[in-house]
């Protein structure tokens, strides 16, 4: 065996050299943190045994006292370098420890004379023409630079004609729709790129608060039937375009004009595409504008994630389909509505009438395509949240990843459900997964922090609503969850006064501390008002708790309110009889809640009573 097969290890095409002090892929560096790498350099030579989790740390941390989610977050960037999302390189093994599964290569690992050939082979490439520079270009790339990361700016609008603006965000909307389908490009999605349509933000400005590789810009100009597209794709880091193009279409051909844009920035950033990724960049569900855009409406009021937002998509897709009922995204954009309408955050709807049009909604898109990544996610949160089929949840979470890595929305959920397994790893993997696909998204930012919260990490939950609160002072979900931590911490007072502002900020009447607001559609959100009466029950003031109560059922005239919520203030008060005959009713509307009994502290003091543990075992959760 050579000295450098000595200092060297390979596996999967990937080279552990323990000389450099690196991880190569195809002989290019891919980054690591010195103490990621050391994780690594340390499970890489015991392949195939079970490393303790103890004597990993010890190896890692010898001197130095670190939590486990020092560890856990070394295990998301190793298995991130490694592209291991589904945990086959890194395996963990439940409250044991962690198997490094790949067998090593016995060949000599590849030489630096090796690697200087196939730069060179590169370089002579260059000289073949213009036609193949960009594609050398990505394959010398450092491995770590891949994938790209790409922000697609809402277009700017050089005529100004009605609904303009939509159009100039469709049109970003639907070239965003299809590099997101790439495995090769990490695309940022729509909700991120909203913010810019107004503010005349710089481009490459943008692309850095995106933390993005490359921005594309473009503007509109239509003429009678002719519509002009000037697009261009910029370099954040070079400052300076690399690519631009001017497209002139008739107006009715929209899609031409998008599925054109779509693939010249794949070809402008030398991705490679397979057959498979060349059909879904040009795949068209429906020929109609119209469908489409009734469709791109209802996603941009969905992804508000308010009562308001979610009633007005569900409406929009509602339209979507009854105008082409073949339209797969359309049902799956009506399962996403009517999901979070009846879920344990929104809860307008009763679960028991939401969930059933949710689940028709999702198998019906599945039925006109079955590779639609956001129906297998929308059937996923279902059999998650309402039907508790757990291992049906996880079949259909790692579908949806399979088709599109990238989608961000079944990364939070996703993480929801690993929290609620007990597998707070893979939960925290899927929520750092979700902010660094959208930076800027306050629901991902917010799905960290409740990670945090049930990992029973307070004080990683008060630093991440501070960060969300950073992006939107306003966001009640941010207020909701900085109370919950405090409240956690008996910082009661504080958790109180965060508590009133979600309450207010969600609807509740700011004339009163309780009231609803007897003109609006739902009043506030009783999630909110719930968390306030419980924290009120703990700080001793039964009197205040019990006036939040009065005000759930007066809430509950207005609007669907869980029994949940009832037994959250019960418990906090001492009632322990009445909470628990509140969750059983909870039990009996199918409550979104239940799925996270075993990581609730609220209800602590109901954990010893045999009927809270016949409650888990009737749901299926494990004992947390």
């Amino acid at each position: 065996m050579s000295t450098e097969t000595q200092s060297s290890y390979r596996f999967e095409g990937f080279t552990l050299d323990l000389d450099r002090g690196c991880l190569l892929r195809d002989g290019q560096e891919v980054k690591l943190r010195p103490k990621s790498f050391e994780l690594l350099k340390y499970l890489v030579p015991r392949s195939g045994r079970l490393v303790g989790r103890a004597e990993l740390m010890q190896a890692i941390w010898p001197d130095t006292f670190v939590s486990d989610e020092s560890l856990a977050q070394c295990l998301v960037e190793v298995r991130r370098a490694l592209e291991d999302n589904s945990q086959r390189l890194v395996k963990t093994v439940p409250r044991r420890g962690y198997i490094f599964a790949p067998k090593l290569d016995e060949g000599p690992a590849a030489s630096p004379a090796g690697r200087r050939r196939r730069v060179a082979l590169g370089v002579a490439a260059l000289l073949l023409g213009g036609a193949g520079i960009a594609a050398v270009i990505w394959r010398v790339f450092p491995r770590a630079a891949r994938p790209a990361t790409v922000a697609v700016l809402p277009f700017r609008l050089l005529s100004h004609n009605g609904g303009d603006e939509a159009t100039g965000l469709g049109m970003a909307d639907a070239v965003i729709t299809r590099l997101s389908n790439l495995r090769q490009t990490t695309v940022r999605p729509t909700s991120a790129v909203r913010r810019y349509l107004e503010t005349g933000t710089d481009a490459l400005a943008a692309g850095q608060q995106l933390q993005a590789d490359w921005v594309v810009e473009g503007s509109l100009q239509r003429s009678g039937e002719r519509l002009r597209v000037t697009v261009q794709l910029l370099s954040v880091r070079g400052g300076k375009p690399t690519w631009a193009e001017t497209f002139d279409e008739r107006f009715t051909d929209w899609f031409t004009v998008q599925d054109l844009i779509s693939e010249r920035v794949a070809d402008a950033l030398a991705v490679e595409l397979t057959g498979e990724e060349r059909k879904r960049l040009a795949r068209r569900y429906t020929g109609d504008p119209e469908t489409y855009q009734l469709y791109r409406r209802g996603r941009y009021h969905w992804n508000k994630r308010t009562g308001a937002g979610l009633r007005k998509a569900l409406e929009h897709f509602q339209k979507t389909i009854d105008r082409d009922a073949q339209y797969a995204p359309g049902w799956a954009g009506l399962a996403d509505s009517y999901s979070l309408l009846g879920s344990h955050e929104y809860g307008e709807l009763p679960p028991k009438e939401a969930f059933p049009k949710a689940t028709a909604a999702a198998r019906r898109a599945l039925e006109i395509d079955e590779a639609l990544s956001e129906a297998h996610a929308a059937l996923a949160f279902i059999q998650f949240s309402y039907e508790w089929d757990w291992a049906g949840a996880e079949r259909e979470f790692r579908r949806a990843l399979q088709l599109q890595p990238g989608y961000a929305v079944a990364q939070q959920w996703y993480s929801c459900y690993s929290m609620a397994m007990g597998r707070a790893e893979a939960s925290l993997a899927a929520s750092l997964r979700g902010v660094e696909l959208e930076p800027v998204d306050l629901a991902l930012h917010a799905q960290l922090t409740w990670h945090w919260f049930s990992a029973r990490q307070y004080d990683q939950a008060i630093e991440a609503s501070r960060r969300t609160l950073d992006l939107d002072p306003n966001s009640p979900v941010a207020h909701w969850h900085l109370g919950r931590a405090f409240e956690q911490k008996g910082e009661y007072q504080r958790a109180i006064g965060e508590f009133q502002i979600a309450y207010l900020l969600s609807g509740g009447n700011p004339t009163s501390k309780y009231a609803v607001a007897r003109g609006a559609a739902s009043g506030g959100n009783p999630v909110y008002l719930s968390s306030l009466g419980h924290a009120y029950a703990v700080a001793g003031n039964a009197l205040e708790a019990r006036k939040a109560l009065r005000e759930l059922e007066e809430l509950a005239k207005l609007r669907y309110v869980s029994p949940y919520e009832r037994a959250v203030i019960l418990t906090g008060l001492g009632e322990k009889e009445e909470a628990l005959a509140w969750l059983e009713e909870a039990y009996a509307d199918r409550s979104g809640w239940l799925v996270y009994l075993g990581l609730e502290p609220r209800l602590e003091q109901l954990r010893p009573d045999p009927r809270f543990a016949s409650l888990l075992r009737r749901v299926g959760l494990p004992a947390q």
